[in-house]
């Protein structure tokens, strides 16, 4: 084996074992000492391939917005019907995601709602695709409807992306670690999706099907 295929496979067995503590743990009670103890890797190996944790912990972060961007892109090609149908197929892909994608979930939801406050720009980096992707699908379900006089697509977008920043953390302190993180995505994702629905009813001029 040439030595740039040991190397790649050695960082993926580092990168493998980091999300798998990662996703069990958070950020927070996440442990080095625990991926080598538990995987039988040599500290001295993981800092030969990567700084320090929050290294670690950053690729994991991208690797999981990455993944879940690249299939809810797929989605959102797709999308068709009316405004509700479009949003609850979009809101029903995210969740399949998870669902299908179980090793994400735990990062996914640290990076989401509970990110490392010095970490913060570095995150914000790694869901700039998965936050633009949103924004898009919101866009566009904007521009598909005649909207009530005064209100314009962009400053509905901004307004609804500092709400939602509100709404993450009140639903941060209302959930973080009391429940199963399948049963808060879940929760989160209904929250979402029907806070959506009435923005955009509350902002649109009529209803498909009416005139």
């Amino acid at each position: 084996m040439k030595r740039e295929e040991k190397n790649a496979l050695s960082r993926q067995r580092i990168l493998d074992a980091a999300m798998r503590e990662f996703s069990e743990k958070g950020y927070e009670s996440a442990s080095l000492n625990t991926v080598c103890q538990e995987y039988g890797i040599s500290k001295g190996i993981i800092y030969h391939y990567f700084k320090d944790k929050d290294a670690l912990y950053l690729l994991c972060a991208e690797k999981c917005f990455s993944a879940v961007t690249a299939y809810l892109q797929e989605t959102a090609k797709q999308l068709s019907g009316t405004v509700e149908q479009r949003l609850q197929a979009y809101f029903d892909t995210r969740l399949r995601f998870f669902a299908d994608n179980p090793l994400y979930l735990g990062i996914f939801a640290d990076a989401a709602f509970n990110p490392p406050a010095a970490l913060s720009a570095e995150i914000a980096e790694c869901r700039r695709e998965f936050d633009a992707l949103n924004i898009s699908v919101l866009t566009e379900l904007l521009n598909s409807r005649p909207l009530r006089e005064g209100l314009s697509v962009t400053a509905i977008v901004e307004d609804f992306r500092i709400y939602m920043d509100f709404f993450n953390l009140r639903f941060k302190a209302s959930f973080g670690g009391k429940c199963p993180l399948e049963t808060a995505l879940k929760e989160h994702e209904e929250r979402c999706h029907r806070q959506l629905d009435i923005l955009l009813h509350g902002v649109l001029g009529e209803k498909d099907g009416k005139q």
